[in-house]
């Protein structure tokens, strides 16, 4: 049966909303995957393309001269100091939403809250939940993805085997292991890597 893609968006949003519930104030200030951000700065970022004011966006796009990664490098850290309290009550609605920005597919929201749920919990030396359903719409969604996840062409011409799903995809040197794993590492992350093994995983991580 074809997964709902409003309820398995939410699925992911309201499993990060539940991780960031639980979160001390030391672990919300401490420091994420995503280089020179602490968690709550992530945690920001992830919702923001849903709150922001759009006259908020195409000022601060414009003043960092239409470069968007930049302006998410200074903007995000100055909203991550608020109040902890204040994230929280942003994440309240988003974690119910289905809502995404526009030319965005759900899917690829969906992978964005996975891998950045990944980047707060995985050093804390947390897992992150989730199900089977939703990791196999997840891994279909990221071996399609192109701008700006840029998944798709990055496993293009690789087979990848899912461990602990009934989960594979294309042909050529084969990258096996859990489907978190082969998720994050095909959305660019290598903080799973140590849990995947084959003759294309030293290609996958080289793209």
């Amino acid at each position: 049966m074809p997964i709902d893609p409003d309820a398995a968006l939410i699925a992911e949003r309201q499993a990060l909303y539940a991780t960031l519930q639980t979160l001390t104030e030391d672990e919300w200030n401490a420091d994420s995957l995503c280089e020179g951000w602490r968690n709550r700065d992530v945690a920001t970022h992830v919702h923001l393309a849903l709150t922001i004011k759009v006259r908020r966006w195409l000022v601060g796009v414009i003043a960092a001269r239409g470069d968007f990664n930049r302006f998410m490098a200074t903007y995000v850290p100055q909203l991550g100091n608020r109040p902890t309290s204040e994230i929280l009550q942003s994440w309240e609605a988003v974690a119910t939403s289905a809502k995404i920005p526009p030319t965005t597919k759900k899917v690829e929201i969906a992978l964005d809250v996975f891998v950045h749920h990944h980047d707060i919990l995985l050093p804390l030396g947390r897992n992150v939940p989730s199900d089977p359903d939703r990791l196999r719409w997840m891994a279909d969604g990221m071996v399609a993805a192109q701008k700006p996840i840029l998944s798709g062409p990055r496993v293009e011409g690789l087979q990848l085997i899912a461990a602990d799903i009934d989960w594979h995809y294309g042909t050529g040197p084969e990258v096996t292991g859990p489907a978190a794993a082969l998720i994050m590492a095909g959305c660019g992350r290598r903080s799973l890597d140590d849990q995947l093994s084959g003759d294309g995983l030293a290609e996958l991580q080289r793209r």
